[in-house]
């Protein structure tokens, strides 16, 4: 969140990063759930203390463990915000790879400290997420599928019913 003064009973939305006045409880614009001040300064505490519990830049005598297998742009970007959050990092790879994609190898491995998996986990899911925006897709009609025998179909993707054809009508997803 961008450097603020927090008064202790405005609410504030830690994704939009807007304040509100007391009474409101949801943010206008992506939802959330809406903390007071105090509560604001209460996890920003917590999280510099784990910050600080953390031991930083790994050792050869760490216990660690691979938690992302993936392209070397990706696991860079992965790593920078594992690092930003003072936990250790490594990356390792089975092959020469120069991130182009021309000299093999390929995937490379983001390792982290045994201890430190939890919390990167945690950090890649709220990326994924961000990146992603998820959560704000209406999932209500994900378990549907095309089958391409049946007369009648619901698109998994906005729910439009179809038939006839292996493109929905309304949003344009394909199926073939």
């Amino acid at each position: 969140m961008k450097k603020m003064i927090f008064e202790k009973k405005m609410r504030y939305c830690l994704t939009c990063q807007d304040e509100y006045m007391p009474e409101i409880e949801q943010c206008g614009v992506c939802g959330a759930k809406l903390l007071t001040g105090e509560e604001v300064v209460a996890s920003q505490n917590s999280r510099a203390q784990q910050m600080n519990a953390r031991k930083g830049a790994l050792t050869d005598k760490d216990d660690v463990v691979t938690i992302l297998k993936a392209s070397i742009s990706e696991v860079r970007r992965i790593e920078q915000l594992l690092v930003n959050e003072n936990i250790g990092t490594s990356v390792i790879g089975d092959g020469p790879a120069c991130g182009k994609g021309c000299c093999g190898g390929g995937d490379v491995e983001l390792l982290v400290r045994r201890e430190d998996a939890q919390s990167a986990m945690q950090i890649i899911e709220q990326d994924f997420d961000k990146v992603t925006a998820i959560n704000s897709h209406n999932t209500a009609y994900a378990d549907y599928a095309f089958d391409s025998s049946s007369s009648a179909n619901i698109c998994p993707a906005c729910g439009t019913s179809f038939s006839g054809s292996a493109t929905c009508p309304d949003c344009g997803l394909c199926f073939a």
